[in-house]
């Protein structure tokens, strides 16, 4: 079955066309906060997707704009699907600052690369995987939270299956292969599972070994998202984390740099064949 739409995405395109309607009409962002008196950073924040469009503001907005009925029809029905309330919300309450906006995205992409040098991503960890790192923080989640989150986990991993699902690469450091995570039986569950995954056609995995040394990824980890807004553009995203919060960045500088490291690092990272085998071997490590 098809993935259900993302109200993150429908905001993100219903800012692309208000701004390319404001830019149509001649109206400056300030001239636009003062007719439905807000300011422009307001203006701006609704363009670029960073907050929802109420009702009666939109209204406004596309008469200042001259929109015709068919655009204010368009708009008024992403503006609804914009308020709706995604899968991950009622997770909100457990899930780290910032990540709910990177769900939303993940949602609706339609191809992700990440580099990862510490854990197995989310979208390929285990039940028992997930809890092992989740019970690792400083500050121990409660029981019922960790479960929520593993729950939740769990959940995205549905865009990798369906009919239309996720073209996910992944290049993963050798060391989130031996990097203990719970007991050798769960890491040895772990890349079984890993080796499953990337059998599916929509998954490529790559090993980036000891042997490469030094390489752009020591920076940390990172996921690029690819977005097909249909009319409106294609939209790229870079995103990182850390234990304070996370960044998503949008600017062209930001996904240029992420992607030319990305495309050093896979070129340098063993082949999906030869990757699965080192992933199956260090497995077999684990379970003697």
């Amino acid at each position: 079955m098809p993935r259900p739409e993302s109200p993150t995405v429908r905001r993100i395109m219903l800012g692309i066309r208000l701004r390319a309607l404001r830019t149509r009409a001649g109206v400056t962002a300030d001239d636009a906060a003062h007719h439905i008196a807000r300011t422009d950073s307001t203006i701006s924040r609704m363009e670029t997707g960073q907050s929802s469009v109420p009702a009666r503001v939109l209204e406004r907005l596309v008469d200042l704009y001259g929109a015709t009925s068919e655009e204010t029809a368009q708009l008024t029905e992403l503006a609804k699907a914009a308020r709706q309330r995604g899968w991950w919300q009622r997770y909100g309450e457990v899930l780290h600052p910032g990540f709910e906006l990177y769900l939303g995205l993940e949602a609706e992409a339609t191809e992700m690369h990440a580099y990862v040098s510490e854990w197995v991503p989310g979208l390929l960890q285990t039940a028992e995987y997930a809890r092992a790192v989740l019970s690792v923080e400083p500050r121990p989640p409660a029981d019922e939270e960790i479960e929520a989150r593993v729950e939740a986990r769990l959940a995205r991993q549905a865009i990798l299956s369906g009919d239309d699902p996720l073209h996910y690469w992944v290049v993963l450091d050798e060391a989130v292969l031996r990097r203990a995570v719970g007991s050798p039986q769960i890491m040895a569950d772990q890349l079984g599972v890993l080796v499953s995954k990337a059998r599916q056609r929509n998954i490529k995995l790559q090993v980036l070994p000891f042997s490469i040394g030094a390489h752009p990824g020591t920076c940390g980890s990172f996921t690029l998202l690819t977005l097909d807004l249909g009319d409106a553009a294609v939209s790229e995203y870079a995103y990182i984390e850390n234990r304070a919060g996370a960044l998503l960045m949008d600017k062209l500088p930001e996904i240029e740099t992420h992607r030319l490291a990305f495309d050093s690092l896979r070129a340098q990272a063993l082949s999906p064949r030869d990757s699965a085998a080192m992933i199956e071997k260090i497995a077999a490590e684990w379970n003697d």
